[in-house]
């Protein structure tokens, strides 16, 4: 089992405590955020592999907090949140977070999810795929483009697009991302491939309204166009 570096943030005590002895026993090295500015500092800092963030964070809406970590780290985010429904799901994965948990959470699932993260997360391969126009580059998360344009993928986007370039110039089935990423039956995870690979266009294609290398094959999937 891969143990990594967690950060755990909260302004509950009592919330951080329980995670902190949670994964401190599975091995993990942890370290405390009470407040968002240190979370901010913390994330960006490059110490940490995930991040567990509790939307009782006191100062900041859980989201903003996000969209403003992700443009300067691809650190692993599971965020806790109070709001289980559809869209606060889908409103968690638009601003960056890679994994969504309800309050009302079992400690085992939060472990297996924290898991399943670093196994995408923590890498010693490097894996670089040249486009004619860009370079995919899967050791650091980053998608480098014409005049120096940097962009940063986040763990889940990382491991979509893997899938996708893996099996190159085929249709791959939004059930089978969901299933190869989310590793569950893919079920009700169907509208977060979506999102995911509306991220990815905007970040890889030159275009992200007329895709040259993510296509959409009607009744078929989504499909990574390799050139020759």
């Amino acid at each position: 089992m891969k143990t990594g570096r967690i950060l755990v943030a909260s302004s509950g005590a009592e919330i951080r405590a329980e995670l902190r002895t949670a994964l401190e026993r599975e091995g993990h090295l942890v370290v405390d955020a009470v407040s968002p500015q240190q979370t901010l500092e913390e994330s960006c800092s490059g110490r940490h592999d995930v991040l567990v963030l509790d939307s009782a964070l006191d100062g900041l809406h859980p989201f903003e907090l996000c969209r403003a970590i992700r443009p300067k780290s691809d650190l692993g985010i599971i965020l806790l949140s109070r709001d289980n429904s559809g869209q606060g799901r889908i409103d968690a994965l638009n601003s960056g977070a890679d994994d969504f948990v309800p309050d009302h959470f079992v400690l085992a699932e939060l472990l297996a999810r924290v898991r399943a993260i670093l196994r995408r997360v923590v890498r010693s391969t490097r894996h670089l795929v040249l486009l004619p126009d860009r370079a995919i580059d899967f050791q650091s998360h980053e998608i480098k483009g014409p005049n120096g344009r940097v962009a940063h993928l986040t763990p889940k986007e990382c491991l979509v697009l893997r899938h996708l370039v893996t099996h190159a110039n085929r249709p791959l089935t939004p059930q089978n991302l969901a299933q190869s990423v989310w590793q569950r039956d893919g079920s009700g995870r169907i509208e977060f491939v979506r999102i995911v690979v509306k991220q990815l266009r905007r970040k890889l294609e030159p275009d992200p309204d007329k895709p040259r290398y993510i296509l959409t094959q009607r009744s078929a999937g989504y499909q990574f166009q390799l050139p020759a």
